[in-house]
């Protein structure tokens, strides 16, 4: 599906002024950005989709309750999920 950049411009305008603004287009594209990693694993490794799990993390001061792609093989961990985990890290260090 391909879209004009004014259209793209719309749909995220109505995200970010709907019921969970700027935190449900975050969000969105985070787990967007996941499932397209997973597809990518499972072309590259013969993988089968799998559901998902639930997965909360923490960016920018905001705690988000994440859909996360699984695998059947249960190889799958999407790289965005690790470079979460470490500015998480790297911001308890800056605390302590």
């Amino acid at each position: 599906m391909e879209f004009t950049c004014e259209q793209i411009s719309e749909i995220i305008s109505e995200i970010t002024n709907g019921e969970l603004g700027l935190q449900g287009l975050v969000k969105q594209g985070l787990e967007s950005l996941m499932l397209s990693e997973r597809d990518l694993h499972n072309e590259t490794r013969g993988d089968v989709s799998n559901g998902f799990r639930g997965r909360r993390v923490c960016h920018g001061g905001k705690v988000f309750e994440l859909r996360v792609p699984r695998s059947r093989n249960n190889h799958f961990y999407p790289m965005l999920l690790g470079v979460l985990k470490d500015q998480e890290e790297e911001a308890q260090k800056l605390v302590s």
